[in-house]
């Protein structure tokens, strides 16, 4: 079958076929001896899709090829008119494969996680990510408006598939009102899909982009504080994000949620390849010398994006040097000055993000709470700023009208001239190396 055709729906339907469901994930759901289900594999080279029996006997899980043409499915010596109809022949007459009886007992069915194209409609392309388009969509069964990530033809290769789904892995795991909400993935047939929460709002960098000036002071330290927010429950839940930045957070009816897990790894200590692009400008001193991420290095890229968050006009973190430079300087112990319209509160905390010493930066638990503080304080003056205001208009003595009091005027932030180098992103734009 040529990886442009169908899958037949009778067998894309099957309640057991998991699709291009990787084997690391389907060994995980194959537990006892018996267990089947059938997945499938597309092999560029030969641009042909292939179909497997996956089952557990008691020396381990085995894969068998399914030959599948049009009118009939095989495996070894049992055939049948469709993957159905062989797998119910493999019940009741097992079939022995080399000196093995393969004998089904319990077919896995899909998990809540696992949907089909069928259940997604496509509205409108909105971005693009780091492995694919992301367009706006709807899903079938509820009406409700979703972003949905394409694997591009060029990626679907086992490596894509896999960057895919290391993504998925990690966001099924997750349930927090700052974190974007994971639908599920999607399987059945090419291309492959993540499916995910749309956030009206687009990425944070985004709306600093577009709003500038008109971002209030009080609405940048809320920004931090959701963000904060989010990252506290990715440690306590023992991941790093590992990409932390303005661009990787999302806007849905004034939360911020963090987003792109594609870097994400749930362990508390991840070695990297450094000879790999990364993202220099938000990237822990001490890694250059270690390779390794942790929960402190994702506190020192929290660090570069209160800057950011902060940053009038916005602009890219060390947008005057080169990547090269930005690493030396680091290094030597250079960090970004804190942005004129930055509270000291803020600056503060800043400073003990991207503290040189990675055992000196805040816990997430400790920085979310020191960001809570800083917040209702700004608030609160804010109000009380707003009742001295309003104080009662003076009578006038040639009438009886009451002249009306406006609150005093904010004041003026300073405008700077935009580095010609920052260019506008779409929203849902993917991360970035830089």
């Amino acid at each position: 079958m040529g990886s442009k055709e169908k899958i037949p729906e009778e067998d894309a339907c099957l309640p057991y076929f998991h699709g291009a469901l990787m084997n690391i994930d389907a060994d995980q759901l194959l537990v006892n001896d018996g267990d089947f289900m059938v997945t499938m594999k597309l092999q560029i080279d030969i641009n042909k899709l292939q179909f497997f029996l996956a089952v557990r006997l008691k020396k381990g899980v085995r894969r068998y090829e399914i030959k599948r043409s049009a009118t009939q499915a095989k495996m070894a010596t049992r055939s049948a008119a469709n993957i159905e109809k062989l797998i119910n022949l493999l019940k009741t007459d097992p079939v022995e494969i080399k000196g093995e009886k393969v004998v089904l007992k319990r077919a896995i069915a899909k998990g809540k996680f696992q949907l089909m194209h069928k259940d997604v409609i496509f509205k409108k392309k909105i971005g693009a990510g780091a492995y694919g388009t992301v367009y706006r969509g709807r899903l079938v069964k509820t009406n409700e408006v979703i972003a949905v990530k394409k694997l591009d033809p060029e990626s679907a290769d086992e490596d894509g598939l896999a960057e895919m789904m290391k993504e998925a892995r990690v966001m099924q795991l997750y349930d927090h009102p700052n974190i974007v909400k994971f639908h599920g993935f999607i399987l059945d047939d090419l291309p492959y899909l993540l499916v995910l929460e749309f956030c009206n709002g687009g990425s944070v960098e985004d709306r600093l982009r577009e709003k500038g000036p008109k971002i209030t002071t009080i609405t940048r330290s809320n920004y931090t504080y959701m963000a904060a927010c989010g990252m506290d429950y990715l440690h306590k839940k023992g991941c790093i994000h590992r990409d932390i930045a303005a661009r990787n957070c999302l806007i849905h009816k004034g939360i911020v949620k963090m987003a792109d897990f594609g870097m994400c790894r749930a362990q508390s200590v991840y070695k990297m390849d450094l000879t790999k692009p990364c993202n220099v400008r938000w990237l822990a001193p001490e890694v250059w010398d270690t390779g390794e991420t942790r929960f402190n290095t994702d506190v020192f890229a929290f660090g570069i994006m209160i800057w950011e968050f902060f940053q009038v006009p916005y602009e890219t973190p060390y947008s005057e040097m080169k990547a090269g430079q930005v690493k030396r300087k680091t290094r030597a112990g250079y960090r970004l000055p804190a942005p004129d319209n930055m509270p000291s509160e803020i600056d503060e905390i800043m400073k003990e993000c991207c503290n040189a010493a990675a055992d000196k930066r805040p816990t997430a638990e400790k920085l979310k709470e020191m960001l809570e503080a800083v917040t209702k304080k700004k608030k609160s003056q804010s109000t009380s700023v707003s009742s001295s205001a309003l104080t009662p208009a003076a009578e006038s003595t040639n009438t009886s009208k009451v002249s009306a009091i406006s609150s005093p005027p904010k004041k003026q932030e300073e405008s700077v001239e935009k580095n010609s180098k920052n260019t506008k992103k779409k929203k849902y734009a993917g991360p970035q190396k830089r």
